[in-house]
Parts: C-alpha cells; sequence; structure tokens
C-alpha cells in the first residue's frame, strides 16, 4: 500500500520526478490543498523573536521600529499575491484572502510565505542593526466562512489587547525587581481591569498607544490622481488604489468595526 494511504493522508501532489527510485508517494502533505467554498487567513507567528529583540536591543514592551518591519513584510504579500487585509501585533502577521494566491497546496503556501516574511524582515531589521542570527516564521492557514472572518479578527484584536497589558504589566513588575518565575507567578491569571490598575498605578497607562492595544491594520485605499489620456490628449482624474497602514485601527467588534470589515470583504478596498 502506498505511505499516503497507509496513514490517511490526499494522494500527494507533489512536482517531483516519478521515475523508478522516486518517493513521490512519501511527500506526505503536498496533497493537503485549501479547500473550496471558504475564505482563509494565512497566519504567520515570529520564530524566537524575544532573541530578536535582546539582540537588537529594542525597546520594552514594544518597538516602532520592529512593528514597521513587520508592516513592510505584510505590505509585500499585498503586492506579491493581493491578500484583501493584513493585522499584525506583537510578532504576529495575519493574512486575509478572499481568493486563492495563485496557487492552493498548503504545504506551499506555508513554506513560500514563511520564507518571503523571513526575508524581508531580516532586510528590514538590519537597516537598524547589523547581525549574523537567523530570523524565521511559522505559517499555518486558517480557513473560514463569511461570517466568522469578522469573528477571527476579534479573537485576535482580543489577544493583542491582552498581550499589551500583560508586556506593559511585566515592565511595571520588573521595575519593582521582580523577574523570572515570580514575575511570572505574579501575572498568572490575572484579568485585564488587575493588569490596568497596576500599570496605572506605576505610572505607565499613558504610555500604552493605540496600536499597543489594538495592533495594525493594513488594506487596499482608493486615491484619486491626476493622469493623462493620450487619446483625448487632456488630462483626467483616474482613481488608484494603494496599501494603507493603519495605527490606530477600529475596534472590530464595533458597529463601525463590523461595517468597515463588511465594506472591505464586498468591495475589496475603502
Amino acid at each position: 500500500m502506498k505511505l499516503w494511504k497507509k496513514l490517511g493522508f490526499p494522494k500527494p501532489k507533489s512536482e517531483a520526478s516519478k521515475g523508478e527510485l522516486s518517493l513521490v508517494d512519501n511527500e506526505i502533505y503536498s496533497g493537503i490543498v485549501v479547500p473550496e467554498g471558504y475564505y482563509y487567513f494565512v497566519r504567520l507567528d515570529g520564530w524566537c523573536f524575544h532573541r530578536v529583540c535582546k539582540e537588537l536591543k529594542l525597546e520594552k514592551p514594544f518597538d516602532r521600529f520592529l512593528a514597521t518591519a513587520l508592516c513592510k513584510c505584510a505590505e509585500e504579500f499585498f503586492n506579491i499575491f493581493n491578500c484583501s487585509l493584513a493585522y499584525s501585533f506583537s510578532d504576529e502577521i495575519n493574512l486575509l484572502f478572499l481568493k486563492k494566491p495563485g496557487f492552493e497546496r498548503i504545504e506551499k503556501i506555508d513554506s513560500v510565505f514563511a520564507g518571503i516574511a523571513s526575508s524581508k524582515a531580516t532586510i528590514e531589521l538590519r537597516k537598524l542593526k547589523k547581525f549574523d542570527f537567523v530570523i524565521g516564521f511559522d505559517c499555518r492557514i486558517i480557513p473560514v466562512d463569511k461570517k466568522d472572518v469578522l469573528r477571527y479578527l476579534i479573537w485576535r484584536q482580543a489577544e493583542c489587547k491582552r498581550n499589551c497589558y500583560n508586556a506593559f504589566a511585566q515592565l511595571a513588575f520588573e521595575k519593582k525587581g521582580f523577574c523570572g518565575e515570580e514575575l511570572s507567578k505574579r501575572l498568572a491569571g490575572k484579568k485585564i481591569s488587575a493588569l490596568k490598575r497596576l500599570i496605572k498605578k506605576e505610572g505607565l497607562l499613558d504610555k500604552i498607544k493605540p496600536w499597543h492595544e489594538k495592533g495594525v491594520l493594513l488594506y487596499w485605499k482608493k486615491y484619486r490622481k491626476k493622469g493623462y489620456d493620450p487619446i483625448r490628449n487632456e488630462e483626467v482624474i483616474v482613481e488608484r488604489r494603494k496599501v494603507f497602514v493603519d495605527w490606530n485601527p477600529v475596534l472590530f467588534n464595533s458597529a463601525s468595526g463590523r461595517s468597515f470589515i463588511l465594506n472591505l470583504m464586498k468591495n475589496g478596498v475603502v
């Protein structure tokens, strides 16, 4: 029995040769494709980014240069694969696709996207400081029904908020001299309201910026510019689109957030 059958995987769709020595049928993940009838998110997560932050001596708990570098990574996927939306916070980039990006094999999407993000992040971060260690991302695909696009974004934004207050609370405890296991114990299980009180007490609340708490949103936005019509031999106003980076995005669980996302899904541009 073929290995892919034995393990219960779809038949491989490898592009490798199929001669006498071939082990194409052992390439068990190559037959898994994006399911039909779904939108999907591709989520990229930074690998060992605590080392990146330490080596580059980035600002705690959030660094604008790092956040900008991740936005530059996200923009690559708009330019290459025409994704519809990107949402980024911490070391995470979420890309929304309403259409397939030219290929459908999950193995290929995961590997190509992780490679692009890793190389682009390296290029951008080396503008700050030269380094010789590896920057990497893992990648996964999350198929969603139309109704779950907003739910997914609300979920990730809630994670962003929790991450924000946890990070500032950690900084507050570090200022008090706590570290390691003792620091982890003091943060464990605390609700956002409790973390917020601690942050306020330590005078750090006004340090929280909108993108710390709500993340960064990227999407296509319309704009108008002067053009030239050679047939009519006259100047005209033409409509174009560009990637807009919003550092103070809408709350996805609000009425305006819901309306914004639905409009973006309908028209692909705002």
